[in-house]
């Protein structure tokens, strides 16, 4: 019997407490995560594999190369699902945000059942779009 393979997250968080505290939780709830601290690290990630779902922070090493990784994501050919969280809501942040067109913006410090609720809202309405895409 086959089995459904895990959705693949990329969590992209310069906070190593925050970035160990994702990955922990969204590895218990069944997802395979990648993680990174840095832009760098997360461009690349993307560079090399199909991700279903990142978690980035905007203000990555206290710039907002977040929203610069988020851009690329939604830019890819097969974008996954992209949630930005943020500490420091200010309004030309969010205007950024909503001009990329995320998924969701989670303000932090956030509850970490809010983050994996809508991980899994976002991942199953993008199923059911290509599902009927596919009809």
């Amino acid at each position: 019997m086959a089995t459904e393979p895990r959705p693949v997250v990329l969590v992209v968080e310069d906070e190593p407490s925050i970035l160990s505290t994702y990955d922990l939780l969204l590895t218990e709830e069944g997802y395979e995560v990648s993680t990174c601290s840095t832009y760098k690290c997360g461009h690349q990630k993307l560079k090399e594999r199909n991700y279903d779902a990142a978690l980035i922070d905007i203000s990555l090493e206290r710039e907002d190369l977040g929203l610069v990784l988020a851009k690329e994501a939604k830019d890819l050919s097969r974008p996954p699902v992209v949630i930005l969280s943020t500490g420091y809501p200010t309004l030309d942040r969010l205007r950024r945000a909503l001009n990329l067109q995320v998924d969701y913006l989670v303000v932090k410090p956030d509850e970490a059942m809010e983050v994996t609720g809508v991980l899994q809202r976002s991942l199953a309405r993008r199923e059911l779009r290509r599902q009927m895409a596919a009809d």
